[in-house]
């Protein structure tokens, strides 16, 4: 039954899509066909106001679309001042050579791609627009007249056609709100948060282990389904901004609904992970009936802030959307569960049901409060190398496809630098497999388009019908594996330059056209990125291994237990920006693991898919524990400058078992940043005679022998923690003091933090060194 409805919600999502897109096509098509002559000469592209119809109007709402026709209208200024740019530096005049041609697409290219600050969008729409201006004034198009002062406007004309296009689609039949958006994904995702939460502690005072392993199991079905929610609130929470923009003018009083539910969605995650690390135990322990009653207690607690929460986003500050205990030292559980080898699971479980009751803005300030020098600020702004060398492939790119275009075919040569200036993307992406979504894609268009000529071509009525079943079509390929969003643009695209437009000769022969010019351009396309990109994503993956545990090693070198006030106010900005830089990379690595499975292996060793999908979940799980060991540090030192405590003697011993736990922990995971790097290492870092034959070998083993010493000493730096911390509760037992209880909770997190880090840390060194023996075979 569930399925059944999951079907008919993406099915009705689909054909809203469809209905959206094709409105906004039924009014270029009909401006271009059937208005007067003195309108169409100004809309003398018809096929860029399709093309920007798609740009911007494909599966978004309103706000989105407001925001893409701002950009349109910022890629129409770059291009009418790069063209009046070149005119005034240059003299031109109608016709250009090819050459010329080519030079100032490519020159114009990089000028537009350079600037961080541009919109993806403006770049893409200015570079379709620079190739139209410069081709048509090449070949002396007759519909676009003879001045190339006369193609910006004509440009600016089409482009403006598809952006009210875009507009009126969204507002008709009733406009598409990204707010009502936002607001209906985050009650699902806080409703589905609801349901794992219970999941969750059933299953933790759950006697029965198989009846737990069941309830979790539940719980990560649950968990896909919060990953997709989370995705499309993403996508839509910018357009809340463009649609109510007085928020703008009080963006203290807005934050993005994800800062709040990412903090849900990590304490959801280690309340998992606390399940699966206890029962998976050989030996369970009873649970005491005082922490069952106090879990329900919790639950219902949870479920009542959860049912506020949904009446408040996404407009509600972060302050609003989390309880604060009355009082600190609300006590949850008797303390004999505390610090306990048996019960380290359970001490970080009532962790996260604490911290997911306490505004995370407590804790962790928000990072983008932070205060940025004006240096900082132009730094952000100014190019860095990397835009640099992203400037000059797509200036090679289109100024290779523009002169070998005009060169195969003249009046149709512009299609070769429209079929990748669409497609241009501003991170990494597969590079063959991108190309070979839109060539399948532009060919799947281009024949549907012959076809429904063919039928429909006496009657253009019968031409527009014809553009329903397609868009559906399209909507599903595009969320394909196999074509993904670039082939799905090819595909509607190509389907509607023949459908929509009439007096550009035989379909069949623009269509062949066509499809060679987008070849010609997606062969320049590859072979640049091949010449000047060379990495491949196997490497580029292997490298972001390295990096992320290394960023690991640098936040974990971080912890000071014992901190002045100053000092923890100024820690917990650069706690908040260090965790998200660390899940920043995390993100970049699995988006190049997922690259490097669809590239072609050509000569070079398979990539090993499974081990580094090993790696990943390995590191992210990581990033997850460091984050709670952070958070647990951190209220420990507040805890400590408390001089009321009683046992605060005992403090010193604790803080030395966490600084040698972390000496030794960062030792390992330097092990594993050196054993993943790309760069070689020098064999006197490893204390081997360069002459030994055997020399990878051989420092292979001798690093992997002193990371398994490593982790012989990081089991007796837990075990000497954990009897620090049994002293600390039996000193604790007498005295009845609220902090105590907390200081407590925070050294069972800690705890269960450091043996979940030792066990993450001992398998990824077998999967590094089995990875390493693949790779050398």
């Amino acid at each position: 039954m569930a399925g059944q409805k999951r079907t008919i919600l993406v099915w009705r999502q689909k054909l809203f899509a469809a209905i959206r897109i094709a409105l906004a096509y039924l009014i270029v098509g009909c401006t271009t066909v059937y208005t007067q002559q003195e309108i169409r000469k100004y809309v003398a592209y018809p096929s860029f106001s399709y093309m920007t119809a798609t740009l911007i109007v494909w599966e978004t709402t309103l706000g989105d679309t407001l925001r893409g026709t701002w950009h349109a209208f910022i890629g129409t200024c770059l291009v009418t001042g790069a063209t009046v740019m070149s005119v005034w530096l240059v003299r031109l005049q109608d016709p250009l050579s090819p050459i010329l041609t080519a030079v100032l697409v490519g020159l114009g290219t990089f000028v537009v791609a350079l600037p961080r600050f541009i919109p993806l969008l403006s770049k893409r729409i200015a570079l379709c627009g620079l190739v139209l201006v410069y081709v048509g004034t090449c070949n002396g198009t007759p519909e676009t007249g003879t001045g190339i002062m006369m193609r910006p406007l004509y440009v600016a004309a089409s482009t403006g056609l598809g952006a009210v296009a875009s507009i009126l689609a969204m507002l008709l039949p009733f406009p598409h709100l990204a707010t009502l958006e936002v607001r209906h994904k985050c009650k699902s995702f806080v409703e589905n948060a609801t349901k794992r939460m219970n999941l969750f502690i059933k299953a933790m005072v759950a006697e029965d282990s198989s009846y737990a392993l069941e309830l979790a199991a539940e719980a990560k079905i649950l968990k896909e389904s919060a990953a997709k929610l989370m995705k499309n609130i993403q996508q839509c929470q910018d357009g809340v901004l463009w649609e109510v923009p007085h928020l703008r003018l009080s963006a203290c009083k807005f934050k993005h609904p994800t800062h709040n539910l990412k903090e849900v969605e990590v304490t959801l995650r280690g309340m998992e992970m606390a399940i699966e690390a206890s029962k998976c135990q050989t030996q369970q322990t009873s649970i005491n009936q005082q922490v069952k009653d106090e879990m329900q207690q919790v639950a219902k607690q949870l479920t009542q802030k959860f049912a506020q929460i949904k009446t408040s986003l996404p407009f509600s500050a972060p302050s609003t959307l989390y309880e604060n205990p009355k009082t600190d030292g609300e006590k949850l559980l008797p303390l004999d569960i505390y610090a306990t080898t048996q019960q380290l699971s359970m001490s970080f479980f009532i962790f996260c049901t604490k911290y997911l009751k306490t505004d995370p803005c407590t804790t962790l300030k928000d990072g983008d409060h932070e205060k940025r020098s004006w240096g900082k600020t132009m730094k952000r702004w100014l190019p860095h190398r990397q835009d640099i060398m992203l400037a000059t492939r797509w200036a090679l790119s289109l100024g290779l496809a523009t002169l070998l275009g005009l060169n195969y075919n003249k009046d149709q040569g512009h299609w070769a630098g429209l079929a990748i200036s669409v497609s241009f993307a501003a991170k990494r992406q597969a590079t063959f497999n991108g190309a070979n979504a839109r060539a399948q894609g532009a060919a799947l268009g281009s024949i549907y388009g012959v076809l429904g000529y063919f039928i429909g071509h006496k009657f253009a009525i019968l031409r527009l019908v014809f553009f329903a079943p397609w868009i559906v079509f399209t909507t599903f390929l595009r969320h394909s594996k196999s074509y993904g969003e670039a082939g799905g643009i090819s595909a509607i695209i190509a389907a509607f330059l023949i459908l929509g437009r009439v007096g550009y000769g035989t379909p069949a022969e623009f269509g062949i056209a066509r499809m060679s010019e987008a070849c010609i351009g997606l062969f320049c396309y590859l072979l640049v990125e091949v010449v000047l990109q060379p990495n491949r994503a196997a490497t580029l993956s292997k490298g972001q291994v390295s990096r992320c545990y290394g960023t690991i090693r640098e936040f974990m070198e971080q912890f000071v237990v014992i901190k002045t006030s100053k000092e923890s106010s100024q820690q917990e900005p650069l706690m908040e920006h260090e965790k998200r830089k660390m899940q920043s990379k995390t993100v970049t690595l699995r988006e190049f693991i997922r690259e490097a499975k669809r590239e072609p292996n050509f000569w070079f060793k398979p990539f090993q898919s499974d081990s580094y999908a090993l790696l990943e979940s390995s590191i992210s799980r990581m990033v997850d524990l460091v984050y709670f060991t952070a958070s647990a540090i951190e209220l420990l030192s507040k805890e400590l400058q408390n001089n009321k405590i009683a046992w605060k003697d005992n403090q010193e011993l604790v803080t030395i078992d966490i600084e040698l736990f972390k000496e030794k922990i960062c030792s390992s995971l330097k092990y594993l940043e050196e054993e993943t790097s790309t760069k070689p290492v020098p064999a006197n870092q490893s204390g081997i005679s360069s002459d030994d034959p055997e020399i990878g070998s051989a420092r292979y083993s001798k690093r992997f022998s002193v990371a398994s010493a490593n982790e012989v000493e990081l089991e007796n730096i837990i075990s000497t923690f954990l009897q620090h911390s049994r002293d600390i509760i039996e000193s604790s037992q007498v005295t009845d003091n609220a902090e105590t209880n907390k200081v407590l909770l925070c050294l069972g997190c800690i705890g269960f933090c450091m043996r979940s880090l030792v066990y993450e840390t001992r398998e990824a060194q077998k999967v590094v060194k089995e990875l390493s023996r693949k790779e050398r075979s």
